[in-house]
């Protein structure tokens, strides 16, 4: 299982007004079904969505 990192879906609503909601997935695709079962419009319109972001950074580890 991979570490959980944070993502942006940004979508048009029916006005074409753009919101975004913040997800924690182990990948995009899976930032997308989480979209889709939480918000009915994306869950009608999955087209909607225009942007998936991954904002978490990866974790370097230090050198000792």
């Amino acid at each position: 299982m991979s570490a959980q990192k944070r993502y942006t879906v940004r979508y048009r609503d029916a006005n074409s007004n753009t919101l975004e909601r913040c997800y924690y997935a182990s990948d995009a695709h899976e930032a997308r079904v989480l979209a889709m079962e939480s918000v009915r419009y994306i869950h009608d319109h999955p087209h909607a969505i225009d942007l998936i972001r991954c904002e978490s950074q990866p974790l370097r580890k230090r050198a000792a």
